[in-house]
């Protein structure tokens, strides 16, 4: 308890003292989140997967990410994104020529891994600038939601909670601890516009904080799955007594591109 304690407030220091440090210390602790969380998935759903696909498949990710987030933050031509998709067109290419086996489960672990993984750690990038310029405290703002609904919902479900949630998938998870969390993330949500009153309104703020207080349990279950169907606790080791990058960021990776595309309709 001691070590994952610990553990969790360096982490959570870095995580906030990245988004205050500026843009480009920002950008690059999430592009390496990104790279690890691609990683993790590929070894976890796919371990057989041969080291050139791994590899390329993470490349590309990088590529990606780095890509658009250089034309987001600094305005570079987004055209330069456009070399994603074609290097891998050319990789499957490359792999369907070959004849194996396994090309259809290779190629679509890694697309998959792609769209669970980095997509939402670059849309991480754009939500911190979303007003037009880079602000740490949206990105602070939407972790200390997240971070409110797993304690909430911790704290709850430990001490009150006893109609499990979904046993087959995650045995301690509660509909106490479920609705605990989510009390705890929309009372801070109401609050953070009298702290923060210049980035969202309040209503946006307590509508964020409903997406992230249902779809951030969505992420953590369908974590937990993966993780149960191929019989492992952690997805990695990056944390020592927290696991890898998809134990710690399963929510995010499911509620952040439903924040966005809450905050680009509405």
């Amino acid at each position: 308890m001691l070590l994952r304690t610990l553990v969790g407030l360096v982490f959570t220091l870095v995580v906030v003292g990245s988004a205050f440090a500026g843009i480009l210390p920002f950008s690059i602790l999430f592009g390496f989140f990104a790279a690890k969380g691609f990683q993790e998935f590929v070894r976890l759903v796919n371990p057989q997967m041969r080291r050139f696909q791994r590899r390329t498949g993470l490349g590309l990710a990088i590529v990606f990410y780095f890509t658009s987030a250089s034309s987001m933050v600094y305005g570079t031509d987004w055209r330069w994104i456009l070399i994603v998709p074609v290097l891998w067109l050319v990789f499957m290419s490359i792999e369907m020529i070959k004849v194996s086996a396994s090309f259809i489960l290779d190629t679509s672990t890694l697309l998959m891994g792609f769209i669970y993984t980095v997509l939402p750690f670059t849309l991480l990038v754009y939500f911190s600038q979303v007003n037009g310029s880079f602000d740490a405290r949206l990105p602070f703002g939407f972790f200390l939601i997240l971070w409110a609904n797993d304690t909430g919902a911790y704290l709850v479900g430990k001490f009150f909670g006893k109609h499990k949630l979904l046993e087959a998938v995650s045995p301690k998870k509660t509909w106490e601890g479920l609705i605990g969390g989510a009390t705890c993330a929309i009372v801070l949500g109401y609050f953070l516009f009298s702290l923060m009153p210049s980035t969202f309104p309040r209503f946006d703020w307590v509508i964020i904080a409903i997406i992230v207080a249902v779809f951030a349990n969505v992420g953590d279950l369908i974590e937990s799955q993966i993780k149960r169907i191929k019989g492992v606790k952690d997805s990695g080791k990056l944390l020592p007594g927290h696991g890898g990058v998809l134990d710690r960021f399963d929510g995010l990776l499911i509620a952040l591109p439903l924040v966005i595309i809450y905050l680009i309709i509405f």
